[in-house]
C-alpha cells in the first residue's frame, strides 16, 4: 500500500513526524493536505525546515491532494499523508479516497473545543467529521508517538455523545 501512514496533527510537520513517525513508516514522500498552508509560502518554508531531508515534501490544497490520490500512486511511492484536522481527513474520504486507518495526533485546546481526553480537543465541526468517519468504519485512533499504545477514539466519541 503506497500510503504508509495517514495522520491528523495540528502542527503538521514537526519533530515527532520528522523523527519518530518517519523512522517507523519510512516514507519517500510526505504530503501535507491543507488549503491554508498551500497558499502560504512562509508556512511552507517553516514546515520544510522541520521535514526529513531525504523525503520529498508536497504541500497542496485538499482538493488537489484528493485528485492526486484518486489517480493512483506509483508502486514505489511511500506516502505519509498529513492533515491539520479531521475535517480535512473526512473531506479526503468523501472525495473518493477510501482509507481504513487514521492516526489522530496532536489536537490541542482551541476556542470552543470539546475535550474528549487530556490531549484531544475538537470543535463541533471536527466532532461531526470524526463521527462521520467512525460511521464509515474508519479505524480512528489516538497515538502521539509510535511507541505509545493506540487508543481507540470510538469510546471517547460515544461517551461524549451520551
Amino acid at each position: 500500500m503506497p500510503i504508509v501512514h495517514f495522520r491528523v496533527d495540528g502542527r503538521l510537520i514537526h519533530g515527532q513526524v520528522a523523527l519518530a513517525w518517519s523512522k517507523m513508516t519510512n516514507p519517500n514522500h510526505i504530503i501535507v493536505a491543507n488549503d491554508m498552508v498551500a497558499s502560504d509560502p512562509n508556512q511552507q518554508a517553516i514546515l520544510k525546515l522541520a521535514a526529513p531531508k531525504q523525503v520529498r515534501i508536497s504541500m497542496q490544497p485538499v482538493d488537489k491532494v484528493i485528485a492526486y490520490l484518486n489517480r493512483g500512486l506509483a508502486p514505489n511511492e511511500r506516502v505519509f499523508l498529513l492533515v491539520k484536522d479531521v475535517v480535512d481527513a473526512n473531506r479526503i474520504y468523501e472525495g473518493g479516497f477510501k482509507y481504513m486507518d487514521l492516526n489522530i495526533g496532536n489536537m490541542t485546546h482551541k476556542p470552543n473545543a470539546k475535550k474528549l481526553s487530556e490531549k484531544l480537543f475538537v470543535t463541533e465541526k471536527e466532532f461531526e467529521a470524526l463521527k462521520s468517519l467512525l460511521d464509515k468504519n474508519v479505524n480512528c485512533y489516538f497515538q502521539m508517538i509510535p511507541t505509545d499504545s493506540k487508543q481507540d477514539i470510538r469510546p471517547l466519541v460515544e461517551a461524549f455523545k451520551s
